[in-house]
């Protein structure tokens, strides 16, 4: 009996270190569901919670209620404010239902790079910045949340900057009304390898950070 009984705890132990707990996942699942819902005020359905050992952390995808294709995923974040992240700004932006926010950036910037307009989370950016261009972790932002570059081939001396900091203002407006906290990345620069390019930043909380 005491050797069964030491079989089924290590069974049950080594279970946990690969799938997680099954109290664990039920506890992050409903504080996932609180994060989306507070982070884009809009109801979600959270499904298939699973534990990554390697990283010993909790993930799951989730939908949007309105629209059960947009499935993205929500990981257990340590670098970020709220305990999670997530890709949904980046699934929302390749859908159809991203086309009225790319509409509304152009509009503000008719001059952008549109070959270079594209989310993608921090992690996978995988790009070569001059070495005056900020870190993330500078302005304090997870290698998980995603980013949208406005890419304004022009040197920032030659603008009119005044209406610049307008536009940027502006599109910070539109993306508090649309519940669509993602972090902007506004650059002008006359070559990709400009070590002068001057850069601003619109946080998921909407400051405006420039560098």
């Amino acid at each position: 009996m005491l050797f069964a009984g030491l079989i089924l705890t290590f069974s049950f132990y080594a279970y946990t270190v690969f799938y997680g707990t099954p109290w664990g996942k039920g506890k992050h699942e409903k504080k996932m569901h609180e994060y989306i819902t507070e982070k884009y005020q809009s109801q979600f359905v959270v499904t298939k919670i699973s534990y990554n050992f390697l990283s010993e952390s909790y993930q799951a995808f989730a939908y949007p209620i309105s629209h059960s294709n947009l499935l993205f995923i929500i990981e257990q974040d340590e670098a970020s404010l709220r305990g999670y992240s997530d890709n949904y700004p980046k699934v929302m932006w390749d859908s159809e239902l991203g086309n009225h926010l790319k509409a509304q950036m152009k509009e503000l910037f008719p001059d952008l790079d549109e070959g270079m307009f594209k989310a993608l989370q921090i992690k996978d950016k995988g790009e070569i910045f001059g070495h005056n261009i900020p870190s993330y972790e500078e302005i304090n932002v997870s290698t998980l949340s995603t980013s949208i570059p406005i890419d304004i081939k022009t040197n920032w001396s030659k603008v009119d900057q005044r209406t610049e900091i307008q536009k940027m203002k502006k599109l910070r407006q539109y993306l508090q009304e649309a519940q669509f906290p993602v972090l902007i990345e506004v650059r002008y620069y006359e070559n990709e390898m400009d070590e002068n390019a001057k850069v601003f930043f619109i946080t998921e909380e909407g400051d405006i950070i420039e560098k």
